[in-house]
């Protein structure tokens, strides 16, 4: 009995505690969330910028909208892009293969007449 009401009074202690303990909270930014956010200098950091404009002017955003949206990242979110655009360079291949594949798979079942006579025609 006596073990018991140990164990309880235990147990009510830490609860109790666990309650009052003082918390914190703050706002947190991105460039602190971001992994490896080490500031570079300025001059290559408004060359990214500048480049990653150049890069969504040439992906057909007027370039108002391109500079209001680069100004708009932070600095880790523009070295992020411009790596990602470096590593994977939009390519109109993929799209270009998909609409292939289509066709001929289209083709294939007889709901396109493309190429005529294509697939040859076994019922004659």
């Amino acid at each position: 009995m006596m073990i018991k009401r140990i164990v309880h009074c235990a147990l009510f202690t830490l609860a109790l505690a666990a309650v009052s303990l003082p918390g914190q909270a703050a706002m947190v930014g991105t460039a602190q969330m971001q992994p490896g956010a080490t500031p570079a200098a300025s001059g290559d950091l408004v060359q990214q910028r500048d480049w990653v404009v150049e890069q969504l002017v040439s992906g057909g955003v007027e370039q108002r909208a391109a500079a209001a949206r680069v100004a708009a990242l932070t600095d880790v979110q523009v070295r992020q892009l411009h790596q990602r655009i470096e590593e994977h360079p939009a390519a109109g291949s993929d799209g270009l293969v998909i609409v292939i594949l289509i066709l001929v798979i289209t083709e294939l079942m007889g709901y396109t007449d493309i190429i005529p006579g294509w697939p040859a025609d076994t019922a004659n």
